[in-house]
């Protein structure tokens, strides 16, 4: 892509005082501040033979405005930085907002509020670059690749496009059998590239002059340069067992940020670099979504996760933002879904990976009331090397919690704490005390989408989940009427199937999702609960149904996890994938008795077996407290006292005649575990 940008329509104000010398709008690695972060700044430059007062002097860019408030004084042939980091406390040199990178006109305001001083148009900014006066203070303007700030500007050539850049040759042929790689770019463009992940640069990269040999694992950067205009965009290609991947997400960096002892953010040992956290640890990466027409992207990748760092295989997030030239889109989810976030989970754990899959596929394939971050598991390809089996999902952040509950602004609250990540806990606070108080459910519903959180505590209970009071992310819409709802995620760490959970997880003291002893003490709510639970321990957390699931999920990535063992596992102990899978299945085959059992046994209530004969589908469909059986007779074990919606939907060629074991007739009834043996409705064929 060539800018279309030029360099003419410039608008330059009074040559009489000081005037804006050079901006960038996209700091990735120009300057590093103290804390990490990379500020946009705009050199001001005094070119008169006097001592320039700028106090009171105002930048003003796409409706925002900053007046410089304090001391601040620029002497002759002096450069004067003034940042943009929205940090205006820090000092006078410091604005209260940051550049647009997409282009702005910046207009320098004199002191009075009124002259224009200073007046530059400038377009879209690609990261590193800078854009300023050919020389200081002329009017002769130029991008520049290698920024200069508060020194002279090169004042060399004018920079005003930017090169093609390579592109595979799909012309060459091969003289022989071996696999290289051909590239082409303009005819007066050098080429360079590196094979090592690291950045070609004019200064850094072999010079192409031929075919690339692909001889071992390895990735393929490359540039084209041509005097007079900006490097080229990146062409980057991955090559693994002698060909390009053609599936999962391929990733190039420079080693050293990965594995470098000071500065590579995958390091172990005494600097434990894993560890840490924040921009600063961040590095530069492009990606490529194999399988797609997609380019490779530039993006900054950093190690996530909080427990999970401490093992070998650690989880990747990768940053879509403007100071890595990122797309604005950000990264692809899928085909129309993109976020500026994504997460590359590594399921290091034992079973995780077989856990969190059926789990999220469960609550998917049945439509329950949790919100799960869906994933695509796919293979990793780092600097060339298969990195093993991952998940590519959304975080579970600010705006994918704004995209799937349609809302345009939601406050997020993390762990036991309820720590505010965006907008206001105020509305929680009092919810939660009413909870406490275990308050009737018309004034709980107001506050909390208590299907969702009586969904997320059957699943909690079902897993016997031992980490489910760390585990805790929650948000509402803000708006009139939003309520809370709880993301279920991290669900590997389950109890074992024997174990009766119910009795810990119902014996807490504190306030602790998904509130187990509230929601059994709150008479109510126990109704609501023990009934879902009926409900879906007889279909999707049914032994046939579930047992199902696990064995489709173990055929579909039965080699991805085979290969990822392979990978990893003499590096950390994890178990062959046919014993994750073995395991899964034990625990599917026995969970559902212990469980039922050891809730009868808190609540006190007796244990009922209702059996309920389902039509087959082309005569209609029957559910229970909204969770459809299948065709069938179905021993359904339930909780006396506790009453059952069933919902039965007839085509519009049957009509009930009645029901077998219940007395009442309609098509939605609520039965008492303790009072209905079996039940059968009745069915004939409609009259027209």
């Amino acid at each position: 892509m060539f800018l279309s940008f030029v360099l003419a329509p410039l608008l330059v104000g009074a040559q009489n005082g000081v005037v804006i010398n050079e901006l960038q709008a996209a700091n990735r690695k120009t300057h590093v501040a103290l804390d990490g972060s990379t500020p946009d700044w705009v050199e001001l430059f005094n070119p008169t033979s006097t001592v320039v007062d700028i106090t009171g002097m105002r930048f003003a860019v796409v409706g925002r405005t900053h007046v410089i408030d304090g001391s601040l004084t620029i002497a002759p042939g002096e450069h004067r930085i003034i940042w943009f980091d929205g940090a205006p406390d820090r000092g006078p040199d410091h604005a209260g907002f940051t550049l647009p990178r997409k282009g702005g006109t910046l207009l320098l305001i004199a002191a009075d509020g009124l002259a224009v001083q200073d007046v530059f148009t400038y377009p879209a900014m690609a990261g590193d670059l800078s854009v300023g006066r050919l020389r200081d203070g002329s009017k002769a303007w130029s991008f520049f690749s290698q920024a200069t700030p508060g020194a002279p500007n090169p004042g060399d050539i004018a920079v005003h496009g930017r090169t093609a850049p390579p592109a595979f040759d799909t012309a060459y042929v091969a003289a022989s059998d071996s696999v290289c790689l051909p590239l082409i770019a303009d005819e007066s463009a050098v080429i360079r590239y590196t094979t090592d992940g690291t950045e070609p640069t004019q200064l850094n990269g072999l010079v192409y002059d031929g075919p690339i040999p692909v001889v071992r694992d390895l990735v393929v950067r490359a540039r084209a340069f041509v005097e007079g205009r900006l490097p080229s965009k990146e062409f980057c290609s991955t090559y693994h067992n002698g060909g390009a991947p053609q599936e999962g997400i391929t990733i190039a960096m420079d080693q050293a940020g990965l594995s470098d002892d000071s500065t590579g953010i995958n390091v172990e040992g005494a600097l434990a670099n894993f560890s840490r956290k924040g921009r600063t640890w961040e590095r530069l990466a492009m990606v490529k979504f194999n399988g797609t027409t997609d380019a490779p992207i530039p993006i900054g990748i950093s190690i996530h996760g909080s427990g999970s760092r401490g093992l070998a295989k650690r989880s990747f997030k990768l940053h879509a933002r403007d100071r890595y030239d990122s797309p604005v889109k950000g990264l692809r989810l899928n085909e129309s879904e993109h976020f500026q976030e994504g997460i590359l989970r590594a399921d290091a754990g034992a079973h995780t990976f077989l856990r969190n899959r059926f789990l999220e596929v469960i609550a998917a394939r049945h439509t329950l009331h949790v919100d799960v971050q869906p994933s695509r598991p796919m293979p990793l390809y780092l600097n060339g090397q298969y990195w093993g089996l991952y998940r590519w999902m959304p975080p579970k952040d600010k705006q994918w919690l704004e995209h799937i509950s349609g809302s345009e602004a939601v406050d997020v609250l993390e762990g036991p704490a309820a720590v505010i990540r965006s907008g206001s806990d105020a509305h929680f606070k009092p919810a939660i005390e009413k909870l406490m108080a275990l308050a009737p459910v018309d004034t709980l519903a107001r506050y909390f989408d208590l299907d969702n959180l009586i969904d997320l505590a059957c699943l909690d209970l079902y897993t016997g989940r031992a980490d489910h009071d760390l585990n805790v992310r929650l948000y509402r819409p803000r708006q009139h009427g939003g309520k809370w709802r709880w993301v279920m995620f991290d669900m590997d760490l389950w109890a074992p199937a024997e174990e009766n959970s119910v009795e810990r997880m119902a014996s807490g003291t504190s306030a602790e999702t998904p509130y187990i002893p509230q929601l059994l003490q709150q008479p109510e709510l126990q109704q609501k609960l023990l009934a879902r639970m009926t409900a879906l321990v007889a279909t999707a957390l049914s032994p046939e149904a579930a047992t199902r699931v696990a064995d489709s999920l173990f055929a579909s990535h039965r080699a991805e996890m085979q290969a990822d063992h392979e990978r990893w596992h003499r590096e950390m102990e994890r178990p062959d994938p046919a014993a994750s899978h073995a395991e899964l299945r034990h625990f599917i085959l026995q969970r559902p008795p212990h469980l039922m059992e050891d809730i009868a046994t808190r609540t006190g209530r007796k244990l009922k077996t209702i059996t309920i004969d389902v039509p087959a589908t082309e005569v209609g469909t029957l559910s229970v407290e909204g969770m459809m059986l299948s065709p069938g007779a179905h021993d359904v074990i339930a909780f006396a006292g506790v009453q059952l919606r069933i919902d039965l939907q007839l085509t519009d060629r049957h009509e009930l005649a009645g029901w077998k074991g219940f007395e009442e007739d309609g098509t939605t009834i609520a039965i008492d575990p303790a009072e209905v043996r079996s039940l059968r409705p009745m069915i004939r064929p409609s009259v027209p």
